[in-house]
């Protein structure tokens, strides 16, 4: 029996995304405290290191992930994880349950369907939500503006009541937000500067690290990247990547191949503007350490306020002197502590003058190191984990979990019946494609009592 099953649908290997960062990071804090953990994703390329453990399993057969939980006493995953787990195994999780609700992944789903929206597609996400809601036991958030939305969402989840009201809310909600590695970057190669066709030893790099999505925003980057290239002709523009590394958790985004084009049309691909093909995790150190500048720009307000850049956490951990995008909390921080300047979004003049203030003006890195080391200090993955280890020391269902559990339960039996009914009313109507038109025709004043008779009968049975 483990302690801790926590499941994520990314790759746990020498690439990973920000979703698979997080789980295994936590992961690895938590075993490092003497608990027992396992890792469950479809693409397990690492093995696991002392009371960590990494299992497979696939989204085709249920019975490979019932076997980890059933092993465990308590499970974690991401929100829409959780939601598609319930509905693959059509029952609630029978252990304690911990919804990590660090990403809003429904407003990246309604970013990424703009123009294609549907109260079909609205109405989905909101049974998805309140499934995971309901199914959860204790609440991770990561900023505290995420905070005050998931409170919202929970209370219209029917989960803010006289139960979960009555008790500490710090038993069911906690803060673990996006954490940095306990220990600093370490250097020791090359991997851009003299090495990178293109980029020469004294060239100066701004980095993008990860890679580019609907809601970045590459092109106000690359309009003031032409102003910056006026006075500083040796800055060279690296991108971490340009899609995701797999597809099939992914799927490839029209920015990316839209900015791909535009640079290409300029001639920059090669001289001044470089696509990595996913830096690998454990060595994205080295490429921090040798930029000059990191950047990411982002232009959908409402997505930048709930947004955790996993990427801005690198330039902290790095100490690396960035451009940000105003809007998010995480921005706001790194600005304080002097490691950003901040942009508005969609003005390529101000991320120009931010570039060249870092370029003309560069800090020691040494010194912004001592700046932000407050702040790293206190988002170290062996910090921000303690409300999970206290969770798991004496783990606990909701106070209302079983009303909770009953409801998700109640729409997973609707589900299904829904899904009977229409699959046996499709076969219906395919044998009876030939009764309908002719209902129709009768319905047009042949044989009018008799047909409309018919008629009656078949609407009843078949619509």
């Amino acid at each position: 029996m483990v302690d801790l099953l926590i499941i994520t649908h990314e790759h746990i290997g020498p690439k990973m995304a920000g979703p698979a960062i997080r789980a295994w990071e936590i992961a690895r804090a938590i075993a490092r405290l003497g608990f027992k953990v396992r890792l469950a994703t479809p693409y397990a390329e690492i093995p696991g290191e002392n009371s960590l453990s990494i299992v497979s399993f696939t989204w085709d057969d249920p019975a490979s992930l019932e076997q980890w939980l059933k092993s465990s006493r308590v499970v974690m995953a991401t929100g829409p994880v959780l939601s598609r787990i319930v509905h693959w195994l059509r029952k609630p999780l029978e252990q304690p349950t911990i919804v990590d609700l660090y990403d809003l992944a429904e407003i990246e789903i309604v970013l990424l369907s703009a123009g294609q929206q549907s109260m079909f597609l609205t109405d989905l996400l909101l049974e998805e939500t309140f499934t995971y809601l309901r199914n959860g036991d204790f609440f991770l958030y990561a900023t505290e503006r995420q905070r005050d939305f998931w409170l919202g969402a929970l209370w219209m989840a029917g989960r803010l009541n006289s139960w979960t009201l009555a008790v500490d809310p710090e038993r069911w909600m906690a803060w673990v937000p996006m954490g940095v590695p306990d220990e600093p970057p370490r250097g020791g190669k090359q991997v851009l500067k003299g090495v990178i066709p293109g980029i020469q030893p004294e060239d100066k790099v701004i980095i993008w690290m990860g890679g580019i999505w609907e809601w970045t925003d590459p092109f106000t980057l690359g309009k003031a990247f032409e102003i910056v290239l006026e006075r500083h002709p040796n800055v060279r523009l690296v991108f971490g990547a340009a899609q995701h590394y797999d597809e099939r958790v992914v799927p490839p985004m029209s920015k990316a191949a839209h900015f791909f084009r535009w640079c290409q049309e300029k001639g920059w691909l090669g001289s001044y503007v470089f696509f990595l093909d996913w830096v690998p995790y454990e060595q994205r150190g080295l490429y921090l350490l040798e930029a000059d500048i990191g950047i990411s720009l982002h232009d959908h307000p409402l997505e930048s306020r709930y947004a955790v850049r996993a990427r801005s956490l690198d330039y902290l951990w790095a100490s690396l002197p960035c451009v940000l995008s105003a809007g998010d909390e995480l921005a706001d921080l790194l600005q304080a502590c002097g490691l950003a300047r901040l942009v508005p979004p969609r003005n390529p003049y101000a991320v120009a003058e931010a570039l060249l203030n870092w370029l003309d003006h560069p800090p020691l890195r040494e010194q912004l190191a001592r700046q932000t080391l407050a702040l790293r200090e206190r988002l170290r993955w062996s910090v921000v984990i303690q409300p999970i280890k206290t969770f798991l020391q004496s783990p606990q269902f909701a106070p209302d979990a079983s009303l909770a559990r009953g409801r998700v339960s109640y729409w997973i039996g609707l589900r299904a019946e829904n899904e009977r009914l229409c699959a046996e009313n499709e076969h219906l109507r395919a044998e009876n494609v030939g009764l309908r038109e002719y209902l129709e025709s009768a319905r047009r004043g042949r044989i009018v009592r008799t047909l409309n008779w018919i008629y009656g009968i078949w609407k009843r049975r078949f619509l």
